[in-house]
């Protein structure tokens, strides 16, 4: 295996398809090859002439893809798992993504715990705290936190009875104390009462889980500080004491973060709409400096899911980024191209004329139908069954990609859209951390933030204002945070691969047992049966070498080659190997056959290919010369006669090697 990703990647994507074209051609009946030959023959001229036409679209697309060159993304870790994933379906088949879709929905409302903790935890981490560290001298005083602060996304601005900006809010207000709290919605609720606080209007501060009351809040428009009085929009928070005084960072945040859902399928589901079609900026008419913005925290959100933990070199802006420590990302990172900011000026002009582009449909622009959102939405958020709102949600996705508007204009476009392949998939992870960096979420952060008063707090209100300034300033945050979410999709995917690679690895390893005359060969099958299950590697999601070494472990364990020369206590192990292997030897030939660029698949009428049907019977025939004829003479050399000392004993020959030729 090498050291380059993209090289190992490109090995396991060989080794699948070897696999898959192996155990196809042994199942191929050569009588229906011999009654489609002619059709066959008739069909090459044609097929000449289509290989001609894509290699002109190929150079049209060239040209192209240097006007458009933003559009091509780089692959992290995620999306080349999928490109294997697509690979271990048979090409017939088109239930790749839909299977991968719904794992990927169920892992995000399965994980929410996880992600719960590894939020806790990395705040924890990020204000250089531990676990028992008090912020007992804040209980009483009151703290300032600014509103752009921790409403990053500018949401807060519009209001929870919006028929648009609903979707961004809980759906319905609840009573203090009521877990979940719709935090966000109160948020709001405060932005519309200057100066008048939460224990005013409700007679008590907010509870935490536990039933505690944690901290009183009221909106303000100035504070005083040493300096001259500051002015702005600010949220004053007054912390609470707490039971047998324990005003422990880490039970402030688990107290506050189970009062209320940091993120559920609604939200998920929202963002992903918008994402994929706009509708959301659409209607909302956001300026073209917040779209912008935004824009720009997805680009850097997709930088950082293609950094990998492996400690090999320095980082790339470009999306395949390796890491060895934090300390090498500076504020370049998180800086746009020219080339990228001129695919984002794209999208918001498309998004302003009410229209989306997709991939798949060569440039062409289509309607925006915010309406059909908003319909697919309302049917998930009324819904409070989990696997009925992935349902939902499932078949939502599908609905809209039907767009009638769409089909009028591009007669069956629905069936090729991107949204029903990989894309929406590859970016939930993202669309994860978006809704996770609420108002009500940032707020307890940058509560225990400033409660510490430390050189952070004294200098937070002018760290930042917008989405870029904070991914700078909470570098180790978002960094850390976003890649163990992303690392949580990457474990389910590589689970489902490994598992059809296991199918794939065991179907070969049959067919060689069965091969074999020996019966002491069939009982080591077990031995090689087992492979497959045994030595679960502990894998570090993060690491991009880690997992896709584990994959090509799995894919070597069918094809593996033994070099000449081997030591002598190798040698003497010689016989647990199973002999030459017909299937063994074909699924060798046909790999390099693919990487020659030589075609190993079907022919165009579904026959199965001569070629591998001849190099079949090529191998076929010489094993069995081989095996009924064959013969190896070897000479062995004079065998050393070790004495032990002092006549301790009697003397043992001493090992050594034989030479000899098969013929």
């Amino acid at each position: 295996m090498g050291l380059d990703l993209q090289n190992d990647y490109e090995k396991a994507k060989s080794k699948i398809n070897a696999y898959q074209t192996t155990a196809e051609t042994k199942k191929a009946n050569l009588l229906k090859s011999k009654e489609k030959a002619q059709t066959s023959l008739d069909k090459k001229k044609s097929d000449t002439v289509k290989q001609i036409s894509e290699l002109e679209n190929k150079a049209k697309d060239f040209v192209s893809k240097q006007k458009n060159e933003i559009k091509s993304e780089v692959k992290n870790q995620l999306e080349q798992l999928l490109e294997l994933f697509k690979q271990t379906f048979p090409p017939s088949e088109n239930k790749s993504m839909d299977t991968v879709r719904r794992i990927f929905l169920e892992a995000t409302q399965n994980t929410k715990e996880k992600v719960k903790s590894i939020l806790i935890e990395e705040i924890v981490s990020t204000i250089g705290c531990s676990e028992e560290q008090s912020y007992e001298d804040k209980v009483g005083q009151d703290i300032y936190i600014k509103v752009s602060q921790i409403d990053l996304f500018k949401k807060l601005i519009y209001s929870p009875d919006d028929e648009t900006a609903k979707y961004y809010y809980e759906i319905k207000k609840t009573p203090n104390g009521i877990t979940p709290y719709s935090l966000n919605r109160e948020l709001y609720n405060r932005l519309q009462n200057l100066g008048q606080s939460y224990e005013t209007e409700y007679g008590t501060s907010y509870y935490g889980a536990s039933g505690q009351e944690l901290f009183n809040i009221e909106y303000v428009q100035s504070y005083p500080s040493n300096n001259p009085t500051n002015f702005g929009d600010f949220y004053k928070i007054n912390l609470k004491p707490q039971l047998n005084n324990t005003t422990s960072v880490t039970d402030f945040l688990f107290d506050y973060y189970n009062s209320i859902e940091i993120f559920g399928l609604n939200s998920i589901y929202t963002e992903l709409l918008n994402q994929l079609f706009g509708g959301f900026d659409f209607k909302l008419s956001l300026s073209t400096d917040k779209m912008r913005e935004e824009k720009k925290f997805d680009l850097i959100i997709k930088r950082i899911m293609g950094v990998c933990s492996d400690p090999t070199k320095n980082i790339d802006v470009s999306g395949n980024a390796k890491l060895n420590d934090l300390d090498l990302i500076d504020d370049s990172f998180f800086e746009v191209t020219n080339q990228e900011l001129r695919g984002i000026e794209n999208d918001i002009n498309n998004i302003i004329s009410g229209l989306v582009e997709f991939e798949s449909c060569e440039g062409v622009k289509l309607p925006i139908n915010p309406n059909a959102m908003f319909s697919s939405l309302d049917q998930v958020i009324t819904e409070t069954n989990p696997s009925k709102q992935i349902d939902l949600i499932e078949s939502g996705l599908d609905e809209l990609s039907k767009d009638p508007n769409w089909s009028n204009q591009i007669p069956g476009i629905g069936f090729n859209l991107d949204i029903k392949g990989g894309k929406e998939i590859s970016i939930k992870p993202k669309k994860i951390d978006r809704t996770i960096l609420s108002p009500k979420v940032m707020l307890g952060f940058l509560i225990m933030v400033k409660a510490l008063n430390n050189n952070l707090a004294n200098t937070l209100d002018g760290a930042y204002d917008d989405l870029t300034n904070f991914m700078k300033t909470f570098r180790k945050f978002n960094i850390n945070f976003i890649q163990r979410i992303f690392s949580l999709f990457v474990e389910e995917l590589f689970l489902i691969i490994k598992r059809d690679i296991k199918r794939f690895v065991e179907g070969i390893l049959l067919d060689i047992v069965k091969e074999a005359k020996n019966k002491q060969l069939q009982m080591y099958s077990s031995i090689l049966y087992a492979l497959l299950i045994a030595g679960e590697a502990l894998i570090d999601f993060r690491n991009c070498k880690s997992v896709i070494d584990e994959i090509l472990k799995l894919l070597n364990l069918g094809i593996s080659q033994l070099n000449i020369g081997l030591p002598t206590f190798a040698l003497a192990a010689s016989k647990l190997l199973s002999g030459i292997s017909d299937t063994r030897a074909l699924s060798n030939v046909i790999e390099n056959l693919q990487k020659s660029g030589l075609p190993t698949g079907d022919l165009p009428d579904g026959s199965s290919n001569f070629m591998n049907n001849a190099f079949k019977g090529i191998i076929d025939g010489m094993n069995k010369e081989q095996a009924e004829n064959g013969k190896t003479e070897v000479f062995i050399p004079p065998l050393t006669v070790v004495v032990p000392p002092f006549g301790a004993g009697p003397g043992v020959t001493k090992f050594s090697k034989g030479f000899g030729k098969s013929f």
